[in-house]
């Protein structure tokens, strides 16, 4: 076996856990080979063994450890926690003499040690020695626990000099350390147990119980409690139990996140001093109380003396004032009594019971008087104003005047007075005036509007809503009066109303029960010419517009009648003019898109004609269109009628034009003819009113010409083997042998199973399935006509004429030998010469044979 090198140190390391956990020593060591190469990643095994007193000393303990090296020949171990074979470690005694290390190594992992080694433990763990060292007596280690019951005083210290008598000091930066700390233990200690006490036992002004300093902006005594007291301060005489003192600072700052910072009470009940006594000689406020949340500045409740008691002997002071700098109230006075008020001002001379005025604040925002009511749901008045002397008639009860010039565009701004009602759901008003007279006097109303000016207006009422639907002015009487009288002593209209929007200008109406009229206009006058009603507009919008709005109803919205024996241009019961460059004549409009009802019903109970339509320009006589999925013109005869159901003639012969022109660019026929009856022919076509063409009931076609076809070949639809998608024109087809009335592509020269080619453009398909099936998955192929093939030089160049059969290439022709060709196999004839080595395709003559 090569000889191992064993490159090891001990780091001296002490893990205590519990009283239960071991004790262990960290163990490291890098593994060699012979010729120094390092053994990585390999199981190890080492015995270790403490020896005492020399290298070769007494052994007091012994353990087997196991492990594996790293990429690096590194092995790591704890002493302490592998297999003991001898000793206990705990029980080393380390102060007792100076220990060696031995280690024994096997690389392979057994118990095969190969190498030994001892060194001198030249440090032990402090702990470890400690353990031992440390109650031997005599001598004081630090750290030093120790615990004992006595009652006396445990450490005792005393200086009859100037110096401190204990003193703890710490040099780290670490947060929550202390330099002295006391514990009390106990979660249920007596009264006034403290943690640390001071005792000063001076009777002079200058003794200090406690001294708490601190260089910077921390605290010089810091007191923290869940539910107790964090500093306590007593005073048992006439002194001060906590005195808070500052030459240019605070002298006391209390503050709490979630609690109070300052609590301040008298609990005897025969007490009467103050409970607070705060008094400056300075001219500063005597108390400055602040808030940034939504509590209380200053909160004073009494029972029967005065909450808050200001007085001022001054003009020019205030007994209490309330300055408002943000949001709030500057004052708020409340009252939960039904007989006293909340703020009472109460004049005795001349001047004002309550004043509120507006001083310098020129946003236009500001208030004078602000009454409210209806916060938290409340019921009472905003304000009242009465008078209760029946014969003070020189004074009104309430005046509101301005001089103010009124803000123009804004009405709502700038007036003598404005109410508001801010409630949407609100069936109150305003204002509501009210008059309980037997009196018809001018001015005996219950709102008396004046207009006095040259302009303005006596009443004026704006629903301003613009998405609004209630009425500007209700005028409503339940009497026999009119609800609106209206008179113009001079030219002026007796009412005038315009609109400017979609609404009507005038909107009269009948409800359900009443049985009077929507509207009546009369002249009274003989002499008068003009027109009872003239409707005129230069707007957009229909100059009148009448609807019987009933479904069930059976008369016009419009009846024209005329009473003439004359038919001149005019003579109409109802009659229609566009003057302009367009617009109709005539509308008629079927709205309802439910409706069966037609546009326009034109009925004749003589031989006129039903509608008589003539266009003396280039426009159509009538047009018909259709937006849905009806009949853009629908002719029919009913079962008792013998005449036809259109008829379209030309009867100019120098006009040029078709007589019937039917286009479409839709995805539909654009010609359908459904013949219903029981014999006849579909179609009928005529020259000279002689018969020419026609297609009898079973769709067979007679045509007395002949006909012709665009394509050049003759083609039948057939199903092929595989996907249709694998096939392309000109592929030579043959009669498949798996499949009946199939084909397939040919695959062998010279076949018998010939049939066609896959046609590019019959000129005639024919197809056993009915004219409505899909056969795009059916193959055209060509039995007969010239038809473009697909060919090569497999049997040589391909001259004109030459016959053409099956090659070994699928769906190709090539020339045939007439030495080897038979019946059956020829496809057709060539119609051009082809001398390309690849596949192509030439025009043949298909014909099979």
């Amino acid at each position: 076996m090569k000889k191992i090198l064993l490159l090891s140190w001990i780091l001296l390391g002490f893990f205590m856990g519990l009283s239960q956990a071991p004790e262990k020593m960290s163990y490291q060591a890098v593994m060699r080979n012979g010729v120094g190469q390092l053994l990585s990643n390999q199981a190890i095994a080492v015995k270790v063994s403490i020896l005492q007193g020399s290298p070769a000393g007494a052994e007091v303990y012994s353990e087997r450890l196991t492990g594996n090296t790293n990429t690096n020949g590194l092995i790591s171990l704890e002493i302490g926690t592998g297999t003991i074979i001898t000793g206990t470690f705990a029980s080393i005694n380390w102060s007792s003499g100076n220990y060696y290390l031995k280690t024994e190594t096997d690389p392979a992992g057994g118990t095969n040690y190969t190498i030994t080694g001892t060194s001198q433990l030249l440090s032990v763990p402090y702990a470890m020695y400690a353990k031992t060292a440390g109650n031997s007596g005599g001598t004081f280690t630090i750290p030093y626990t120790n615990t004992v019951n006595n009652a006396s005083t445990l450490f005792s210290l005393t200086n009859d000099g100037d110096g401190t008598s204990l003193e703890g000091t710490n040099n780290t930066a670490t947060s929550s350390i202390a330099a002295v700390r006391g514990i009390v233990t106990s979660t249920g200690p007596g009264g006034f147990s403290s943690g640390v006490r001071g005792i000063n036992n001076g009777t002079g002004g200058l003794g200090v119980g406690v001294w708490g300093s601190q260089n910077g902006s921390g605290w010089g005594v810091y007191g923290v409690t869940p539910n107790g007291l964090g500093v306590y301060g007593n005073s048992s005489g006439n002194g001060y139990g906590v005195y808070a003192n500052s030459n240019t600072g605070t002298g006391l700052s209390a503050t709490s996140n979630n609690g109070i910072p300052a609590n301040i009470a008298i609990f005897n009940n025969a007490n009467n001093n103050n409970v607070l006594n705060a008094s400056t000689l300075g001219n500063g406020t005597v108390i400055n109380v602040t808030t940034s949340g939504n509590g209380t500045g200053v909160f004073s409740s009494t029972g029967s003396g005065f909450a808050v008691h200001g007085i001022t002997s001054a003009q020019t002071s205030a007994g209490i004032i309330g300055d408002n700098s943000g949001a709030g109230e500057a004052v708020v006075g409340r009252t939960t009594s039904d007989i006293a008020g909340a703020v009472v001002g109460r004049n005795d001379g001349g001047g004002y019971g309550v004043r509120g005025f507006i001083a310098t604040n020129a946003t236009g925002t500001g208030i004078g008087v602000y009454g409210q009511v209806g916060l938290n749901n409340s019921t009472g008045r905003a304000g009242r104003f009465e008078n209760l002397n029946q014969t003070n008639t020189t004074n009104n009860t309430f005046e509101v005047e301005t001089n103010g010039n009124g803000n123009i565009p804004d009405n709502t701004q700038g007036n003598a007075a404005s109410f508001l009602v801010n409630n949407t759901n609100s069936v109150g008003a305003a204002v509501r005036g009210q008059v309980n007279t037997i009196f018809g006097n001018f001015g005996a109303a219950g709102v008396f509007g004046i207009s006095s000016g040259t302009g303005g207006f006596a009443g004026l009422f704006h629903a301003s809503n613009p998405s609004g639907n209630g009425a500007a002015l209700v005028a409503i009487t339940d009497g026999n009066g009119n609800a609106i009288t209206a008179n113009a002593s001079k030219n002026g209209n007796g009412v005038e109303t315009n609109i400017d929007g979609n609404g009507n200008a005038l909107y009269a109406w009948v409800p359900s029960f009443a049985t009077g009229r929507a509207g009546r206009f009369n002249i009274f006058n003989d002499a008068n010419t003009s027109d009872v009603i003239t409707v005129t507009t230069v707007g957009n919008g229909t100059a009148g517009n009448f609807k019987v709005d009933k479904s069930q109803g059976t008369s016009p919205a419009v009846k024209g009648e005329v009473n003439s024996i004359f038919a001149n241009f005019g003579t109409a019961g109802i009659y229609g003019l566009s003057s302009g460059t367009g617009g109709y004549g005539g509308l008629f409009y079927s709205s309802n898109a439910s409706g069966n009802g037609p546009a326009l019903l034109a009925l004749t109970e003589g031989n006129g004609n039903g509608i008589t339509a003539n266009a003396g320009g280039t426009g159509d006589g009538i047009e018909a269109s259709c937006d849905g999925n009806g009949n853009a013109i629908s002719g029919f005869i009913p079962n008792f009628g013998t005449g036809k159901a259109g008829r379209f003639a030309n009867f100019n012969n120098s006009n040029g034009q078709p007589v019937v022109h039917v286009t479409t660019t839709g995805t539909g026929s654009t010609l359908l003819i459904n013949h219903q009856g029981p014999s006849g022919d579909i179609a009928v076509y005529q020259s000279a009113s002689t018969n020419v063409a026609r297609i009898n009931k079973a769709g067979r076609g007679f045509f007395n010409g002949g006909t012709q076809a665009s394509g050049a070949d003759v083609a039948e639809a057939f199903d092929v083997e595989g996907k249709i998608s694998e096939y392309e024109t000109g592929d030579i087809l043959v009669i498949s042998v798996n499949s009946d009335r199939t084909v397939e592509k040919s695959s062998k020269p010279y076949s018998n199973l010939v049939a066609g080619v896959y046609a590019t453009k019959p000129g005639v398909l024919l197809t056993e399935e009915h004219i409505d099936t899909d056969i795009s998955d059916k193959v055209p192929m060509g039995v007969i006509g010239v038809i473009p093939t697909k060919v090569c030089l497999e049997n040589g160049k391909i001259k004109r004429g030459d016959l053409l059969v099956t090659s070994s290439t699928p769906g190709v022709a090539m020339k045939a030998s007439l030495k080897k060709v038979k019946i059956g196999q020829v496809i057709g004839k060539s119609l051009q010469d082809y001398d390309q080595k690849e596949i192509g395709k030439i025009q043949v003559l298909v014909n099979i044979k």
